[in-house]
């Protein structure tokens, strides 16, 4: 019992669940706007009261700014308000259910923007899962409360959905706290010249100040700290998947709280909504360890596109391609190094390449955007320097523009690089690459990759071409 009470993503499963009950009863005295700016301010003032109290030094960089801003705006202003103006009217148990239709959304961003796929049990999942949803919004009755509001529902999760894609890379760079802090203190401020406070006094009753209470300590300062925590220490899918049980709580608590019995409407409905993710999610998830390159993940699926606005839309690189095949386990090893390597050291974009000698080329063996770096891409033509710098003095490197990375990988607005070489006792065997924009890493950058690096070697040692 000691050992799930000490993992952060049970906790925040126990955090999150009373979210929509508490926001239910503090609507009945709190206007949604209203409710959306206390929300997020009050958690802001207790989370920098601890941050001081503390003594952690904030680290959010200037290049991180507008991230943080777009991280603030859909998982906390936009979220809240969206989720607020529709639990007006949608049960607590509904609204769960509703939302956790969020990884579709992020399904269906990845397969427009960055073209990917699924397996036909995925798209089947996906075609349930909407299939719940429209049960629920036209199924009527008092317990659904559909007047409409359950469509906001549905874009908080679409919100949502963009929010995790969006805030994953800041997690090399700022803690999940700090991250929380921000994400509060600016959406908070966003959402304040909505807010009337036009509060009749005698509708603040004492079971209002406890939903408070709950909606702002346990379901945002807590709740929120905690999904953070989850993501930052886990592959995002890891982190995700405790949400599906979310709405078992939230309808129990709804109907011996707040007396929402829900209909059958929302029992089937909610039913096919989440057994579309869970088949939607394990779809993906055998693809990804088929060596496919599809995701990496988040509730559990939207981690796919952590990290990918700058390279959106682009076009796949114009390049030789090596008759590369990788056994499912080679592939499983390489994308899970690769995925953690990333979540540590931080990264738009990482690749491992496999050195042959007899070509002097490298080959691309695993690409977090297969999409424009693909699978098998060859770079040949390797700048005499890179050669020197890598495979004779075996030597990793930083650099912060793209003469300084010799141009062995570039992507456009991604110009730092680390460039940890992969090395054994034989000798070289190939480099991985992160990038990301200009001032993001630091000496113990490369030291971080050079871990990771190691721990590639012999797995490299395993792929032929």
């Amino acid at each position: 019992m000691r050992r799930w009470l000490a993992r952060p993503d049970v906790l925040m499963v126990a955090a999150t669940a009373p979210t929509y009950v508490a926001t239910r009863e503090a609507l009945t005295a709190l206007s949604p706007q209203d409710l959306t700016a206390v929300r997020f301010l009050v958690g802001a003032a207790i989370i920098g009261l601890y941050l001081l109290i503390t003594r952690q030094r904030l680290t959010l960089r200037r290049h991180d700014i507008p991230r943080m801003i777009a991280v603030s705006l859909c998982g906390y202003a936009g979220y809240g308000m969206l989720l607020n103006l529709g639990q007006a009217t949608v049960p607590a148990g509904t609204t769960s259910l509703l939302l956790n239709i969020s990884p579709v959304f992020a399904f269906i961003l990845g397969y427009f923007v960055l073209v990917e796929r699924t397996t036909r049990l995925g798209y089947l999942g996906m075609v349930i899962a909407v299939g719940g949803v429209i049960v629920i919004t036209l199924g009527g009755g008092s317990a659904t409360g559909f007047n409409g509001n359950a469509l906001l529902i549905v874009g908080a999760a679409l919100l949502l959905s963009v929010f995790l894609i969006v805030q994953q890379p800041l997690f090399a760079r700022v803690s999940p706290i700090e991250t929380v802090f921000w994400g509060c203190a600016i959406g908070g401020f966003t959402a304040l010249p909505t807010a009337r406070f036009a509060i009749d006094p005698s509708r603040l009753t004492a079971s209002v100040w406890v939903a408070l209470v709950v909606l702002v300590v346990v379901s945002t300062v807590l709740g929120y700290c905690l999904w953070n925590q989850t993501l930052s220490r886990t592959s995002v899918a890891e982190g995700g998947s405790l949400l599906l049980i979310v709405p078992i709580f939230s309808l129990l608590l709804g109907w011996l709280l707040l007396g929402e019995v829900p209909t059958i409407a929302a029992l089937v409905g909610g039913g096919a909504a989440l057994l579309g993710v869970v088949m939607l999610s394990r779809a993906t998830s055998r693809r990804k360890q088929a060596g496919l390159g599809l995701l990496t993940g988040a509730i559990p699926i939207v981690g796919v596109l952590a990290g990918a606005v700058p390279i959106i839309g682009l076009p796949r690189e114009h390049e030789d391609v090596a008759d590369l095949t990788l056994s499912p386990d080679l592939a499983a090893q390489l994308c899970d190094i690769a995925i953690e390597a990333a979540d540590a050291v931080g990264a738009q974009l990482v690749t491992v390449s496999l050195w042959r000698d007899e070509f002097e080329d490298l080959v691309r063996v695993y690409s977090s955007r297969p999409h424009v770096y693909q699978l098998g891409g060859i770079s040949s033509e390797l700048d005499p320097n890179w050669v020197e710098q890598c495979v004779i003095g075996q030597r990793s490197f930083l650099a912060d523009d793209e003469a300084g990375g010799f141009g062995a990988l570039t992507a456009p607005n991604l110009t730092a690089t680390v460039n940890a070489v992969i090395v054994d006792d034989a000798g070289f065997l190939g480099s991985l690459n992160f990038l990301d924009a200009s001032g993001v890493y630091t000496s113990a950058s490369v030291e971080q990759a050079e871990v990771f690096a190691a721990r590639l070697a012999p797995v490299l040692r395993r792929v032929s071409v």
